[in-house]
């Protein structure tokens, strides 16, 4: 082997620490970001498939009084048919441990489950089901905890049936997780032996629906192609009942994108670090071989032949690294892409590997150490044969009045000799404590971040409810408002009964949230920030969140024109604006409007829109949580038909019912996936900033061999020793949290605002608290980093380091 490469080899074998320091600063960077890339992927497809999967998704839906498998390929043959399936939903309820007791709950059944192809589920465990058994989607699992082989109870017009569970699946646009509303597969034949409903207001609509569901070729040809299939369809003496055309799942993916944007910038920062730390590292093994550097060019050597030794030296610190960090960084991506997707709940799908991940990890991993070693190699290879060979050895300079203090001639008593000791050497070298300064700010400035991103978040959206001054929201389905008011007003704790209506729609800017009130409204706080309230007479009267006003410019006297279901448009007039946070991605405002314009816009008939509600607030008397527990258990009564003043209620119009404190936990909960994935990076950069600081104390630790073995010498005990060092890593933690308060708030404020405009209209939260934790942080990672340099010193035998040149 040559002598320009053994020396390298060697002085990585001699010196571990620093050798391993090095290699796990790398291996942050490059694992970080496999990791980063590899969950990003992995969820793409996840929500892709779950949400998404618009090729598959239908575009016409014909529920009809019965199926005709012998109809099947003349409903194919149709014109601009690309595929067509059968279809039978059994809506019901399914009895659950949480209050109030039961959830509604679709069931889904094909003529051959096998081969569903519109939506097409993928069973992700289990089997397909037989007679009495399920199939449950995934994200039922976020709606109550079951498991293959559990029996589920649903409600039939016989009573309740027992089903036991045989599988999971998921399905592209469904997660019961977060609408809140169950659904599962059986077999044809099991499904059609479930008594189904038949309700007062719809006797000849029972609760077992038949649908077929159509996938056309050309978009604009839907209508044509809806008529001439209900034309086939009254041919043969198949009533259809209803028509419609469902909207395109709307994927918050941009908005996916804009987090990993901003989990990439702060693993950046880690590798950044690294960077640092193999600059600094380049820099003191250049400092230790002048002389060698010296010899080999007066042996002949040239500076390109040294600096490519020195540059296998720094290639074989990034392959030690970025190999490992690749192949754990692809592993715990996925690993943890499954853990946010369970916590959803949501499947993650079979493992797939971007093809793309390889060569990025490999330009990262080697790519970014070998250029921040050229600067110090560089300058290394300038020095001629005589200013190395006469650079050689130690020089210890003494420059008289030279520190601050001295040049004062300030000598105060009262610190110990361990604390001077600790701060002597700290402006030694003043571009070695800016780095390392610049290394620490980094980490708490990165944590500091963190901390105020997830507080604005979890404020933010547990604020999107907070104005309604409701305990308990139901949901229905077109009841009749004035029915269900005396039914619920009946029941005790209701203090107060109001109609409240949400629909989303879009716009030019993106997707918005529409909230319907009522213009006297008691029961929801709002907060204007200008222009006026609804009137009573308003019909086309809305108002703008600020954020979404901000965003679109739009002001009072301006008009939105939006787009909702079915593709209705409407265009509506400013009146105002107020403070309305929203909960979801996908979101980038709301929009407050009278509840029956809200009902015209969802489709409901003008003659019935006065004494519709789709969804109901109320207000209790007690707010104690067993009073309000109670409340809904009785009203869960209702929906099943229970016996209410000793009167038989079977409305058959009551959803779903829930506690909306239960409902902002439920949404905020949503989040602890980003805000797991945020403080995992901010560890990843303080484990950096550990690695940084303790080369530091290491270098600082053989610079200081003499002095130390001068004070082992007179008595100096190894906890004393310990404590200088342990002095100098804290006040280089204190000076790094005070640059890092200075810069971290505006910093913060930046990231807030970013992830406003890339994810969430988000407001911000400055928690003075976050301060003294990130001083935490900091005075935490400076103790670990001092650890292992501490000790070292303290165990140095004295002859050793009086021996040290």
């Amino acid at each position: 082997m040559r002598a320009s490469l053994k020396k390298p080899l060697a002085d990585i074998l001699q010196r571990k620490g620093r050798t391993l320091l090095v290699v796990l600063a790398i291996f942050i960077g490059v694992f970080g970001l496999t990791c980063i890339h590899m969950t990003k992927d992995t969820l793409f497809s996840a929500f892709a498939f779950s949400m998404s999967s618009q090729i598959n998704q239908p575009d016409i839906v014909l529920a009809v009084d019965r199926l005709d498998s012998a109809l099947l390929p003349v409903l194919q043959s149709v014109p601009n048919v690309k595929a067509l399936q059968y279809e039978t939903t059994f809506e019901t309820l399914w009895h659950i441990e949480r209050s109030p007791g039961y959830t509604s709950i679709q069931i889904i059944s094909y003529p051959d489950l096998h081969h569903a192809s519109l939506p097409p589920f993928e069973l992700v465990s289990g089997r397909y089901p037989q007679p009495g058994e399920i199939v449950l989607e995934y994200g039922d699992k976020g709606i109550q905890n079951v498991q293959i082989g559990d029996q589920i109870s649903v409600d039939t017009s016989l009573g309740s049936a027992q089903l036991r569970v045989v599988g999971f699946a998921r399905t592209p646009g469904i997660n019961p997780a977060v609408s809140d509303k169950a659904q599962g597969y059986m077999s044809d034949n099991g499904i059609q032996h479930l008594a189904a409903f038949a309700t007062l207001d719809h006797p000849d609509r029972p609760t077992r629906l038949h649908s077929i569901v159509v996938k056309v070729t050309t978009i604009r040809e839907v209508n044509a192609t809806a008529h001439a299939l209900q034309q086939q369809l009254n041919s043969h003496q198949i009533k259809v009942q209803l028509t419609a055309f469902p909207d395109a799942t709307i994927l918050p993916l941009q908005q996916f994108d804009g987090i990993f944007a901003l989990l990439e910038i702060l693993v950046w920062v880690a590798m950044g670090i690294s960077a640092l730390l193999v600059f600094t590292t380049v820099t003191t093994i250049i400092t230790e071989h002048i002389a060698i550097i010296g010899t080999m060019k007066a042996l002949g050597g040239t500076g390109g032949r040294i600096m490519q030794s020195y540059l296998f030296m720094v290639g074989i610190y990034c392959l030690l690294a970025t190999i490992p960090g690749l192949l754990l960084g692809i592993g715990g991506g996925f690993l943890l892409a499954s853990l946010i997707a369970t916590s959803v709940p949501l499947s993650p799908g079979p493992f797939s590997l971007p093809p793309e991940i390889i060569p990025f990890a490999l330009a990262v991993g080697c790519g970014v150490p070998l250029l921040a070693a050229l600067l110090p190699l560089c300058n290394g290879m300038r020095m001629t044969v005589r200013e190395a060979l006469s650079g050689y050895g130690i020089r210890v300079e003494t420059v008289p009045q030279r520190g601050l203090l001295a040049r004062f001639h300030l000598h105060p008593a009262w610190p110990s000799q361990t604390l001077w000791l600790g701060l002597r050497s700290l402006f030694r070298k003043r571009w070695r404590l800016m780095l390392i300064l610049l290394t620490l700010s980094s980490a708490g400035t990165s944590f500091l971040i963190v901390q105020i991103v997830t507080t604005s978040i979890n404020d933010t959206v547990g604020s999107a409810y907070s104005r309604l001054d409701a305990d308990v929201e139901v949901d229905l389905e077109n009841a009749s408002f004035s029915k269900m008011h005396a039914q619920l007003q009946a029941l005790s704790n209701v203090q107060r009964i109001e109609r409240y209506g949400t629909s989303g729609a879009n716009t030019t800017w993106g997707r918005i949230v529409l909230s319907g009130f009522d213009p006297d409204t008691h029961l929801y706080r709002y907060q204007l920030t200008s222009g006026r309230w609804l009137r009573s007479d308003d019909t086309n009267a809305v108002l703008l969140s600020d954020d979404f006003a901000a965003r679109s410019g739009l002001h009072s006297g301006n008009t939105l024109t939006l787009t909702g279901q079915n593709n209705q448009s409407a265009t509506w007039t400013v009146v105002g604006t107020l403070r309305q946070a929203v909960d979801s991605m996908g979101q980038v405002g709301a929009a407050v409007l009278p509840v029956d314009t809200l009902y015209r816009f969802m489709g409901i008939p003008e003659n019935k829109v006065s004494d519709t509600a789709m969804r109901l607030l109320l207000h209790t008397q007690n707010h104690s949580q067993a009073a309000l527990n109670q409340l809904t258990t009785q009203i869960g009564k209702l929906a099943l038909g229970s016996v209410i003043n000793n009167e038989s209620a079977k409305s058959g119009t009551i959803v779903n019912v829930f506690l909306l404190q239960n409902e902002i936990i439920r949404h905020q909960r949503s989040w602890f996936g980003i805000y797991g994935l945020l403080y995992g990076v901010a560890a990843m950069i303080g484990l950096a900033g550990i690695l940084c600081l303790a080369k530091e104390l290491t270098n600082s630790v053989l610079e200081r061999q003499r002095e130390i073995g001068i004070l082992r010498s007179m008595g100096a005990s190894s906890w004393r020793i310990m404590q200088v060092f342990w002095i100098q890593g804290l006040v280089l933690g204190g000076l790094a949290w005070l640059f890092a308060a200075l810069s971290g708030l505006p910093l913060a404020y930046g990231f807030v605002r970013l992830f406003s405009s890339l994810v969430l209209p988000t407001t911000f939260i400055g928690d003075p608290l976050a301060l003294l934790m990130m001083l935490i942080s900091i005075l935490f990672i400076a103790s670990v980093a001092c650890l292992f340099p501490a000790l070292h010193a303290s165990r140095m035998r004295i002859a050793t380091m009086l021996r040290y040149e």
